[in-house]
């Protein structure tokens, strides 16, 4: 019996639908935990980081680092108003890699990526198969594209194809570490200085050699604290790092009373002139009480 065409055609309907409701429950059900967002990460040197927002947020510090919603500048409320899609209330975590040519960003919350799109298509963007470009800066572009219903990746750097990395699963998976807000230092990455926050170099200089270097921040008390481990080769190399760590803290400290300054509430210098370091075989462990505002100022705020 010869089947009629419009029998094939609707067999071949059924079977392109089947394989694209496939597809999608496997976008909807893939793995997406932090362990997953890492494994995300590029292999090249730089720096990563995390933020756990949703932990702020339930911990009642997200808004006091925010600042007063009313003060947000025009551009993001405009955003806000378009995409439906507000940090403070709609973004749980953010995993990022900086390298010194791109930037790669994973977001996880609860987007509607098709107001995103809308969005960046308001602001000349080329959307192509689910992903979205646009000149950010001179010689540079966004890309954005969608992982999963609440995860959007989000690369920066000279070409449109960043974003593209996001894709590529690495086998071997570290696992995340606990703290709600960390980063991390490949060797060359803090050997270059050149994307380090001004008054930190100095410091930075002093843990050069270091296999990794891990800051943290976590809650101490009512207030926050910075932790750093350096990891070294040798327990004598550690040592000699921490003798550097504490010269260098007192030597600013010196400095601030030469000129008869004290470091105001919030400055790196305030943070970095009480910082206590002690040693554990290769690695050297420092120590800062972090005031909120500066914390706010890391983490790109006002």
């Amino acid at each position: 019996m010869r089947l009629r065409p419009w029998f094939l055609a609707l067999i071949m309907l059924g079977g392109c639908s089947a394989v694209l409701g496939l597809l999608e429950w496997q976008r909807r059900t893939r793995d997406f935990s932090d362990a997953s967002l890492l494994s995300r990460v590029p292999d090249q040197e730089g720096a990563s980081a995390y933020l756990n927002v949703q932990a702020l947020r339930q911990a009642g510090l997200l808004d006091a680092i925010a600042g007063n919603r009313a003060e947000e500048e025009a551009d993001y409320q405009a955003f806000v108003r378009f995409t439906g899609f507000d940090y403070r209330d709609d973004l749980d975590a953010v995993l990022a890699h900086f390298s010194t040519d791109f930037s790669l960003f994973l977001l996880r919350g609860r987007f509607s990526w098709d107001q995103i799109g809308g969005f960046m298509r308001a602001h000349d963007a080329k959307c192509l198969n689910g992903v979205c470009s646009m000149r950010f800066s001179r010689g540079g572009f966004l890309s954005a594209m969608p992982l999963a219903p609440d995860v959007i990746a989000i690369g920066v750097g000279g070409h449109r194809t960043v974003v593209y990395s996001a894709l590529q699963i690495r086998e071997t998976r570290k696992q995340p570490p606990p703290e709600a807000f960390w980063i991390e230092f490949s060797e060359a990455y803090l050997k270059s200085g050149a994307h380090l926050p001004e008054g930190t170099r100095a410091f930075a200089s002093a843990v050069s050699g270091a296999r990794s270097v891990f800051v943290s921040v976590s809650p101490n008390g009512n207030n926050l604290e910075a932790l750093m481990r350096a990891t070294f080769a040798t327990a004598e190399e550690a040592g000699t790092h921490r003798a550097l760590l504490e010269e260098n803290t007192s030597l600013l400290q010196k400095f601030f009373d030469r000129d008869k300054q004290k470091p105001g509430q919030g400055d790196i210098g305030a943070m970095l002139v009480s910082g206590k370091f002690e040693q554990q075989q290769g690695n050297v462990i420092g120590r800062w009480p972090l005031d909120r505002n500066l914390f706010r100022r890391v983490l790109g705020g006002n």
